[in-house]
């Protein structure tokens, strides 16, 4: 069995059969899933954190789901593209984990909740583009301004350890990075409006 490329938008088939099934027990099964996992894990937490407000919800919501889609992955047609599948089962882990929020006083209305979840799936694949116009961008900035942005929002450095380790006022760390920010919105909209 061969994986096959994706498309940027995930509609094109991830996983060819060439014949044969995709069988339980199979290496060249579990091979395929964890290639396709590893290829649309940032995708899918993408999905989930849009869906639930707090991170550490969201890490355990895609660990759920990525063992949901181990234990069906046997069902997946390899004719069809897998993101769109996994997304069912985010879905599906999204809800029982509002659930248990809900037991803990932290939810969202659930007609706010089904309405987030629409309107994400209908601008997936403009998120996509925009998130490749921001990984083009982040290779545009000079090195320092990259590695602030690194440290910051990839990291997740508190801005209190940054402001020491780069000797520098809050003030001026701040300053730095809306500077960055707004030269990468700009550098983003030039792309797409480019495409």
């Amino acid at each position: 069995m061969d994986v096959a490329a994706s498309s940027a938008d995930g509609q094109q088939p991830e996983a060819s059969a060439k014949g044969d099934h995709l069988v339980v027990g199979d290496p060249r099964r579990t091979e395929i899933l964890v290639r396709l996992l590893i290829r649309h894990q940032q995708d899918l937490f993408r999905y989930i954190f849009s869906l639930l407000p707090h991170q550490e919800d969201a890490r355990d919501a895609l660990q759920e789901t990525s063992v949901a889609i181990y234990r069906k992955f046997a069902d997946y047609d390899p004719a069809k593209p897998f993101l769109a599948w996994a997304y069912g089962f985010a879905y599906l882990e999204v809800l029982k984990a509002r659930e248990r929020a809900c037991r803990n006083g932290r939810h969202l209305r659930e007609d706010l909740f089904e309405l987030l979840a629409r309107e994400r799936g209908k601008h997936e694949t403009d998120l996509h583009n925009r998130l490749q116009a921001l990984e083009n961008c982040l290779r545009d900035l000079p090195p320092a301004d990259r590695e602030l942005i690194h440290q910051r929002y990839t990291i997740d450095c508190p801005i209190d350890d940054l402001v020491e380790r780069l000797g520098t006022s809050r003030r001026t760390l701040f300053r730095n990075l809306d500077r960055i920010r707004r030269t990468l919105f700009e550098c983003i909209n030039r792309r797409l409006a480019a495409t």
